[in-house]
């Protein structure tokens, strides 16, 4: 029986690894699927350790890395977004655009230092002034920093509150931010960017960086105890990438994004590594950082595998 074990969601480029299409070379791997998303690895992944290989959202990996948390990253990046796109609003809280969010109260279901939390806030500071401690944060139950002990700053508004979809509907909160996509909508709900790829177009050409959801993390004992394999899963990964990059049709969606408009943009196809995403890992740190939710500001040498 396999020693080692990796969990990834089972879409995008990561399914081509859990059917076993692509292989790890010189390795005998458990693949564990946690569903279509690997939401519900994530705490795990900060936590208990179970897996010698996983995917975790971008900002829980560096705050949890700051920590001290024993993972450390791989240049591998299944999933990317544009955490606008997963805004929804309430129809009658006057929200005509991302400056409108300005002292809103916003619903974040995986916490305050969620991935499309932390994204929205540095989006919302840095290219719509918008001061992120204008708005309140309502979090939802299901924290995947929980048992973490990463920083709250104080001079951000935060309450905790259940079934933030139905407190949206019912207008106590102003919006809600998911990874993309993936909230419901209703007479009284709708999303706050119909067209996201000017926006988009615009952050990454002024800033280099495309946001992050995912990539792939290692526990740094496994790392030791098992010279090679971090090169092995990284060209599987690349690998997986181009059948992605070849295969995916045009009308898929990509965390929100319709594949086809990525493409005509120029930002499909997008390679794996640093020399690709070190940008976007840089900005990400520095919005982390700002924000209070990590002691430093962390260098790539630092965050990931030699």
């Amino acid at each position: 029986m396999p020693e080692l074990k990796m969990a990834v969601g089972d879409r995008l480029e990561t399914k081509f690894l859990l059917s076993g299409r692509v292989t790890i070379d010189g390795f005998d791997i458990e693949m564990v699927n946690p569903g279509p998303a690997p939401a519900p690895i994530f705490h795990d992944m900060v936590t208990s350790l179970p897996y010698d290989v996983g995917e975790l959202t971008i900002a829980n990996f560096v705050i949890a890395r700051d920590q001290g948390v024993p993972i450390i990253g791989l240049p591998i990046f299944p999933n990317l977004f544009f955490p606008l796109t997963g805004v929804t609003v309430n129809r009658r809280a006057g929200i005509g655009g991302p400056s409108g969010l300005a002292g809103k109260r916003v619903g974040v279901p995986l916490g305050f230092a969620s991935n499309p939390a932390v994204w929205l806030r540095g989006i919302l500071e840095h290219h719509y002034g918008v001061a992120a401690d204008s708005i309140t944060w309502v979090e939802g139950e299901r924290d995947s920093l929980a048992g973490v002990p990463y920083p709250r700053p104080p001079r951000f508004k935060r309450e905790q509150r259940t079934d933030l979809e139905a407190l949206l509907a019912a207008g106590e909160i102003d919006a809600l931010v998911v990874a993309g996509g993936g909230s419901e909508l209703s007479e009284g709900v709708r999303v706050l960017i119909e067209d996201p790829y000017p926006l988009l177009d615009d952050y990454v050409a002024s800033t280099g960086a495309f946001p992050i959801n995912t990539m792939l993390v290692m526990k740094e004992a496994s790392v030791a105890a098992n010279p090679g394999l971090a090169p092995a899963v990284i060209a599987a990964s690349a690998q997986a990438r181009a059948l992605y990059d070849a295969e995916e049709p045009d009308d898929a969606l990509h965390q929100g994004l319709r594949v086809g408009a990525l493409r005509e943009a120029g930002h499909f196809p997008r390679p794996h590594g640093l020399e690709t995403h070190g940008k976007t890992v840089e900005t990400l740190v520095g919005y982390l950082h700002e924000q209070g939710l990590i002691r430093k500001a962390w260098s790539l040498r630092d965050l990931f595998v030699a």
